[in-house]
């Protein structure tokens, strides 16, 4: 009767093992081993370069491109809230150069016709550069190499310890789960003794 409890019990304690090891060698070991036939490389080290490279296209072709942070930016309200500091300036500006000798009426009317005017072009003026800066920064500004790079640059250490703090819970029940399956194996296992 014992033999029918620890052969499910050793199922479970091969089962929990081989998937703590199996999620250990999503990280280790950081450089190849070689074990005669082949060589033992963890996941993370091994192919670190092709998941950066995936992470970053999928950053910007799904998450973040530059086409989504332009539609944020070049809105009437963006527009509206650059024209108004574009016055302010102008206004601040003109107040230390026009000398003082010009009277206060003409110095009125010189403020009040170039915010006037500014108002009228701002709008225009704004979107004519978001538009270019929009050209430009597509052409030389890839946010894919950008994630790419920074993914890169990581101390794999980081990098585990960033993965392990997302997927924590789900590490953990891939090692649990791995224990119930090796139990159930075992059982199985126990059935076709009897059966035989």
């Amino acid at each position: 009767m014992l033999k029918f409890i620890v052969l499910p019990l050793i199922s479970a304690l091969i089962g929990y093992i081989t998937n703590v090891v199996a999620i250990k060698m999503l990280f280790w070991p950081r450089r190849p081993v070689n074990l005669l036939l082949f060589k033992l490389h963890g996941l993370l080290p091994k192919r670190r370069a092709e998941l950066a490279n995936s992470l970053g296209k999928l950053v910007e072709e799904q998450l973040l491109s530059l086409d989504d942070l332009f539609e944020k930016i070049n809105t009437p309200e963006v527009r509206e809230i650059i024209s108004r500091q574009i016055i302010t300036a102008v206004k601040d500006r003109l107040g230390e150069i026009i000398p003082r000798i010009v009277p206060a009426k003409i110095t009125q009317v010189i403020v009040d016709s170039l915010e006037k005017l500014i108002r009228q072009e701002a709008e225009h003026m704004i979107r004519q550069i978001i538009d270019s800066g929009h050209e430009y920064l597509t052409k030389e500004i890839q946010v894919s190499r950008i994630v790419e790079d920074k993914v890169n640059a990581f101390d794999l250490d980081q990098l585990e310890e960033m993965i392990r703090e997302v997927s924590s819970p789900e590490l953990r029940a891939i090692e649990i789960l791995g224990g119930v399956l090796g139990f159930i194996i075992g059982i199985i296992q126990d059935g076709i003794l009897l059966l035989l």
